[in-house]
């Protein structure tokens, strides 16, 4: 599958994500995901405040984790995020990676929810589709 964007984010395993051998818990593999998503949209300047502020939600309808390898403590490592989808729904897939080995494939999908209404819209707002499209190669990648 082509990716129409690639974003990595740093990080390194804290002790308090950590079970009592060291090794990470398994629902904190979400927490990493969250925080390079969550870097992604800052870096596109439609980060979680923008979006709020422009009167919506993007909750997460599916999120798929393989593990392949664990963590551990003070381990770092970094978290590819694929952009493979943003007009309709925001779907991201994931590779999680210490020292050029994959511990965790995952995958998410975000859909636009308006904060006035319990209906979930078919198309990401505008703004962040303009957001998106200003990244390198994206439009042309998505026949835009």
């Amino acid at each position: 599958m082509s990716h129409l964007y690639t974003f990595e984010s740093h990080q390194k395993v804290q002790f308090y994500d950590c079970d009592p051998m060291g090794v990470v818990w398994h629902g904190n593999y979400l927490k990493y995901l969250e925080v390079a998503r969550g870097e992604f949209l800052d870096f596109i300047g439609y980060g979680y405040r923008r979006i709020r502020d422009d009167g919506n939600f993007f909750p997460i309808v599916d999120e798929r984790m393989k593990y392949l390898h664990s963590l551990r403590l003070g381990d770092e490592f970094t978290v590819v995020v694929y952009l493979d989808e943003y007009v309709n729904r925001l779907v991201h897939s994931f590779e999680i990676i210490r020292d050029g080995e994959i511990c965790v494939k995952a995958k998410t999908v975000q859909v636009c929810l308006p904060a006035s209404g319990n209906e979930l819209s078919f198309f990401m707002p505008q703004g962040f589709v303009n957001a998106v499209e200003a990244l390198p190669g994206v439009s042309e990648k998505a026949g835009a």
